[in-house]
């Protein structure tokens, strides 16, 4: 007798589900991007069809597309200065715990080095070929004493830059400049116009 006194026991139809009513977030995948945002972004969880907006932080992203079966959206990441921000998905049924996404600085290129200058002299006219050792040097301008050189090229490693002097207004010492996007270097000793 006490199998259906069970079965119609109210509190017991009425005994809270152990899984959770709103939407679940389980993953972000990859859980970092860039701070310039742009990236695609893989939500996983479950009940997450329907998704009405998904926020990093407080920006909302963009949602490209989700499964039916509520199981993954993908969503465009917005910019956000780099940092860990909370991300969640709201849908009809509520807004999920939140995942955690990191947004990064792109490492920043290397500043040029020169460490000398082959030949360290030439004639005031200029057109001496020579080359330049150092670092970071690929796609590097030169100037002598403000005057720009002709740039031959870099090895691939960047640590030769070959080039042709400009004319120079008197014999003298100069300096020698390096600069790419990353910064500019002085060459020690400079270049003598003789």
């Amino acid at each position: 007798m006490s199998a259906p006194v069970l079965a119609n026991d109210p509190s017991r139809s009425l005994a809270p589900s152990s899984f959770p009513s709103g939407p679940l977030l389980l993953a972000v995948l990859p859980n970092s991007g860039p701070a310039a945002g742009g990236n695609t972004v893989q939500l996983l969880g479950l009940g997450l069809s329907g998704a009405t907006s998904v926020l990093f932080g407080t920006t909302p992203g963009t949602i490209v597309s989700q499964d039916p079966l509520g199981l993954t959206v993908a969503v465009v990441a917005p910019a956000h200065a780099a940092g860990t921000v909370p991300v969640t998905v709201t849908t009809s049924s509520g807004t999920s715990s939140p995942a955690a996404y990191t947004y990064v600085n792109p490492g920043l290129p290397a500043p040029p080095t020169a460490t000398s200058i082959n030949p360290a002299s030439g004639p005031v006219v200029g057109g001496t070929p020579f080359v330049i050792v150092g670092t970071n040097l690929n796609g590097a301008s030169i100037t002598f004493n403000g005057v720009p050189a002709t740039v031959l090229g870099s090895d691939p490693s960047g640590t030769l830059l070959f080039g042709i002097s400009p004319a120079g207004a008197a014999t003298a010492n100069v300096p020698v400049v390096v600069t790419t996007g990353a910064g500019s270097t002085t060459v020690p000793g400079g270049y003598t116009y003789v």
